[in-house]
């Protein structure tokens, strides 16, 4: 049976339609994916200094310089560039960070900052920089707890055998750390205040320098990073006594959080860090962006991640944007805990 002309126009209607449709459809995901071709094409052809510089405001052969170095070795290929760490150590960073707030704001230099990089300035009478304000954030890289270490010998080999020796023994025990305002130094005054007994603090210009003197048996107690460190801890050359997260390290799942001591005070002691990219002021978006995408690639890379995971360090790549509302946070966090502790000492 002959189909009606006007049932004809009808479907004839309907498939031009569809035909339309499927047309706009291919226009649009064209259009989109020539957008997004042509973002990364910008973003790819950003341009950067031949040579970057990386400051790392610590002596050589700390947590914070290997880290650095790892991921300078991946982003010079990643980026095509030739990146270089700088070594700038004293004034509990202050050198190092200051030298990148003066730097040219051309990509040409970065501060591969710690949880230091906002404290120290709350420790001055008279802040030589605002993290918040003077500084270009790019992104946080890594996150982790701290190790309790001590060298072996010590008349403790638990934290409830320190703190009992402790309080037998006011200010007998010390504790190094990589600075003045660092956040090894912030961990140790903590612990001290919440087991009621008195650490003096030594500081050192590094956690490599901190961690010569450890090992020798110069110092008691240390507060740091397991980067670098888990062999010392297998050989026998030192002891982890606990970590500072809130849960037990994947890393060292044997070892006990200090919250987990058992001791009162303890119970909701927590110390962790951070590593990130800093860029001197008014540096280009451009370049931040280009960089973080970076980093992003960078991190996801097995050969970072799995090495620092096995240390008890996290690669975790946040955006510009994340990392600046960590800095206002942390700014507002750490004065008030400066405001409890004791005076530093040079």
């Amino acid at each position: 049976m002959p189909v009606r002309d006007d049932i004809r126009q009808i479907l004839q209607g309907r498939s031009q339609q569809r035909r339309n449709s499927a047309a706009l459809l291919c226009k649009l995901v064209l259009a989109t994916g020539l957008a997004l071709f042509g973002a990364q094409a910008a973003l790819a052809q950003t341009a950067l200094p031949g040579t970057i510089k990386l400051v790392v405001a610590y002596a050589p052969g700390g947590a914070t310089d290997i880290v650095a170095r790892m991921l300078a070795a991946e982003l010079s290929s990643e980026l095509n560039v030739s990146m270089v760490v700088d070594n700038r150590a004293g004034g509990g960073t202050l050198i190092g960070s200051d030298s990148v707030r003066r730097a040219t704001p051309d990509g040409s230099s970065f501060l591969f900052g710690t949880n230091a990089f906002v404290i120290t300035p709350l420790m001055q009478a008279k802040p030589g920089y605002d993290p918040v304000k003077d500084f270009t954030p790019v992104a946080v890289t890594t996150i982790q707890s701290l190790g309790m270490l001590v060298p072996p010998g010590r008349p403790f080999r638990t934290v409830k055998q320190l703190i009992e020796y402790g309080k037998a023994n006011p200010g007998k025990i010390n504790f190094a750390s990589s600075g003045n305002g660092s956040a090894q130094h912030l961990a140790g005054e903590s612990f001290a205040a919440a087991a009621g007994i008195s650490m003096t603090h030594v500081p050192y210009k590094g956690a490599g320098p901190a961690l010569i003197d450890l090992l020798s048996g110069r110092v008691d107690v240390m507060f740091t990073s397991m980067v670098g460190n888990t062999q010392f801890v297998q050989d026998g050359k030192l002891l982890l006594l606990a970590t500072t997260g809130r849960n037990r390290s994947p890393a060292t799942p044997n070892t006990p959080t200090v919250a987990e001591s058992g001791m009162a005070g303890l119970g909701s002691y927590e110390a962790t860090t951070w590593q990130g990219f800093i860029a001197p002021p008014n540096t280009p978006k451009a370049v931040v962006d280009r960089v973080n995408a970076a980093l992003v690639k960078v991190g996801k890379l097995p050969k970072i991640v799995d090495t620092l995971a096995a240390q008890g360090m996290e690669v975790k790549i946040s955006s510009a944007d994340e990392m600046q509302q960590k800095l206002a946070s942390e700014t507002s966090i750490y004065r008030k805990i400066l405001e409890k502790l004791p005076p530093a000492k040079e």
